[in-house]
């Protein structure tokens, strides 16, 4: 019997070793990332200092900006009202939000038209209703100039295509937001702590931080585009907002890590329900059926967003899009239906619903997909994969 525990236990041991191997091989000087299993335990892995003026380890319970990881939150949020009958998925959202729905938009040929279709929660949800961001849509990327172009006076941004007829990610999961507070009669940052992180715990998750959780934050870099070299920031204070959004969020991982585990249990954990079994198996259904998350790689941006070959790139032209996240449809590793997403300091995700185990790694990078952040985070979601194996 000793022998069977020793056996288990070496491949174990020699996985947990591999992934130490890696993170300190890496060009990346802090780091924390973490296996979340169903049942709501947590194993972390982390390298580096909090900022680099202290001389401690950086932890599972720092405090990382998580920028579009938020949009998962946003919604779930969502996806509350739905269930409670406040909205639906497929209503014109022209009397909640004309501000958004009166957009006008560009074409192909840079002609602006009035739109035919009304936006939907849906549309915002799977990214179809037309909004870019700056690095994924190559007019965006040189608006200033474009709009002098066109002669453009407007002080919106128009959208770049009908609802419904095509993905791009963008702001739409802001106006999800927006939707939100609307319907609530509440701000973001008061809906989520009443109705998702509150509820599950998730007591370092703020839009703006309190003033005793300012310790936790942690520094961040950026990497010098000439020589490849990571920058330290002198840390500075996080400034309040009054206004939320999609990309706003701060979080620790293992914050973070509860709301994976959450949703590796269809929304509830520990007795807390945020959502029913049957929203959860809404939100999480692929959306795509006329096509896939295609992402425009924009080479006049700092953002490297062009695809590192055909499989396992954060930006990819094969997989699917549900309400909440990336669906996986074509990985090495990844069972199909895995979902995952990032966020713009190098933040990632992965939800293994088959395997019933969730992935989240935080760093605080610029720009993002930083092939050696990615890198290390593919990385150890290999390693976990080949433990996996060799347990079987």
């Amino acid at each position: 019997m000793k022998k069977l525990i020793l056996l288990l236990f070496i491949p174990f041991f020699s996985c947990n070793q591999d992934i130490k191997n890696e993170i300190n091989s890496s060009q990346i000087t802090a780091v924390v990332m973490g296996k979340i299993d169903k049942n709501g335990s947590m194993e972390f892995f982390s390298n580096g200092p909090s900022r680099w003026d202290r001389n401690d380890t950086i932890n599972e319970n720092n405090i990382f900006r998580i920028a579009s990881m938020t949009k998962a939150l946003c919604s779930v949020a969502a996806l509350q009202l739905v269930e409670q009958g406040k909205i639906t998925l497929d209503e014109p959202l022209d009397d909640y939000l004309p501000e958004m729905t009166s957009k006008k938009i560009i074409n192909e040929n840079n002609q602006i038209i009035e739109p035919k279709n009304s936006i939907t929660l849906r549309h915002l949800l799977t990214h179809t209703a037309g909004f870019g961001y700056w690095f994924t849509s190559e007019k965006l990327s040189r608006w200033n100039q474009l709009k002098e172009e066109i002669n453009w006076n407007e002080n919106y941004q128009p959208r770049l295509f009908e609802s419904g007829t095509s993905y791009m990610y963008g702001t739409n999961i802001d106006w999800v937001g927006r939707l939100v507070e609307k319907i609530s009669d509440m701000n973001l940052e008061d809906y989520f702590r009443k109705n998702i992180t509150g509820p599950l715990k998730m007591n370092s998750t703020w839009f703006n931080i309190p003033d005793e959780l300012e310790n936790f934050v942690v520094g961040s870099s950026y990497r010098n585009s000439e020589n490849g070299e990571l920058v330290k920031n002198e840390y500075q204070k996080i400034n309040k907002i009054s206004k939320y959004n999609s990309r706003g969020l701060l979080s620790s991982p293992n914050d973070y890590g509860k709301f994976l585990a959450c949703m590796l249990n269809q929304g509830e954990l520990n007795g807390v329900k945020i959502l029913n079994k049957e929203t959860f198996k809404l939100m999480n259904t692929p959306q795509l059926n006329e096509f896939k998350s295609t992402h425009r790689y924009v080479p006049s941006v700092d953002v490297d967003t062009k695809a590192r070959g055909d499989k396992d790139n954060f930006f990819d032209s094969y997989d699917n899009w549900t309400l909440a996240w990336a669906y996986e449809e074509n990985s090495i590793n990844r069972p199909v239906g895995t979902a995952y997403w990032g966020g713009f300091f190098n933040t990632y995700f992965t939800i293994d619903f088959k395997n019933e185990f969730a992935l989240v790694y935080m760093t605080q990078i610029l720009p993002f997909n930083d092939i050696h952040s990615y890198n290390l985070f593919t990385a150890y979601e290999r390693l976990v994969y080949e433990n996996l194996k060799t347990k079987r």
